[in-house]
């Protein structure tokens, strides 16, 4: 779109869309070796499965921009390439990247968790600063987001879920538009109306920078700053929005994003045969292969002989006075925002 704000809120909505794989049961994954790496794309278009842009209802994220349908009628490709590039502490540089579209977006994974009481609280770690949405069509126009703080909580009924609090942010310099995501505390009991609250603003990049806006919650926001839209709903349901302008509505309120119109598409990933031994499925399938058969005794020998050699070859790269050096991203990531080596061997 060329409206701005338009822009912003098809962020947003996409912010929220990244929330539908905290819906519904929680799991662990295994714990990724250092170097290890998985690639993988989706083929989004006319032959894919789930509710097409004219059966489901209008959102002012379909309105803004059809994302299911690439230029003449061709499918969208959209590649997501990650690496383990530190253990200690573990942390993932990855990038989602749509080139028909000229859309990317990179960050670092790095969790933090703590259990206080009844539940468990995920946030993020030192080392992630969120993800940089980036519109290179539009002279690299980035949106900063940063990430929820989740609390695991249902311990006691052993039905764990998940429950976001305090704020997210999304922040673009260059347009000067920024959005504060407020989560509401929810109850112990019975449901809660709406569980997340924000808006969308105007801000002055000469006066304002982003690392204060981050540290904002709704009552904080000046009068200085003109409000464009205002949102509200239940995250895991519909959140809808209304534009603004300063205090003034207008037009009716529309909705952002329904959870229920989603679906998580298939991940492409090339077969066991011809990925590498560093890939994901490559190290980590004979364990898995054990616990879908129930040969769980089996499956934690299979683990601890691939830790061990981890250990192995870390012991040998400190006797050698070596560093690990990244196979897929450059070495400095110190920003929070990864770049891909121009020789990575990306096997999409």
């Amino acid at each position: 779109s060329d409206d701005e704000v338009e822009r912003m809120l098809a962020t947003l909505a996409w912010w929220f869309s990244k929330l539908l794989k905290h819906k519904g049961k929680i799991h662990k994954p295994f714990n990724s070796i250092l170097g290890e790496q998985f690639f993988c794309r989706w083929d989004i278009g006319a032959s894919s499965s789930g509710t097409s842009s004219t059966e489901r209802e209008s959102t002012v994220a379909s309105s803004i921009t059809d994302v299911s349908a690439g230029s003449d009628s061709l499918p969208v490709h959209v590649e997501y390439i990650t690496e383990q590039i530190s253990h200690h502490p573990p942390v993932s540089a990855f990038v989602y990247r749509c080139p028909q579209k000229g859309v990317e977006a990179a960050g670092l994974d790095h969790i933090c968790a703590k259990f206080t009481g009844l539940s468990a609280t995920v946030a993020t770690g030192s080392e992630s600063k969120g993800i940089f949405v980036t519109l290179k069509s539009r002279d690299n126009e980035t949106y900063h987001t940063t990430h929820p703080v989740g609390n695991i909580v249902g311990w006691l009924r052993g039905n764990l879920k998940v429950q976001f609090a305090e704020c997210s942010y999304i922040v673009c310099q260059k347009t000067g538009l920024a959005a504060v995501i407020e989560f509401k505390e929810e109850r112990w009991f019975g449901k809660s109306k709406e569980n997340v609250v924000g808006k969308v603003f105007k801000y002055d990049p000469q006066v304002l920078d982003k690392d204060t806006i981050m540290t904002w919650r709704l009552k904080d926001i000046p009068k200085s700053c003109s409000v464009v839209a205002t949102f509200e709903g239940c995250w895991d349901k519909k959140v809808t929005v209304q534009r603004m302008n300063g205090s003034k509505k207008l037009g009716e309120a529309q909705t952002l994003l329904d959870m229920s119109d989603l679906d998580i598409a298939e991940k492409i990933v090339k077969p066991l045969e011809e990925q590498s031994d560093l890939e994901s499925r490559k190290i980590w399938e004979p364990v898995a292969a054990m616990m879908l058969q129930g040969k769980y005794g089996d499956a934690t020998k299979l683990k601890r002989g691939i830790e061990e050699k981890q250990r192995t070859l870390a012991s040998e790269r400190k006797e050698k006075g070596t560093a690990f050096v990244p196979a897929l991203f450059k070495a400095d990531y110190s920003s929070g925002n990864p770049e891909l080596l121009d020789a990575a061997v990306i096997n999409i």
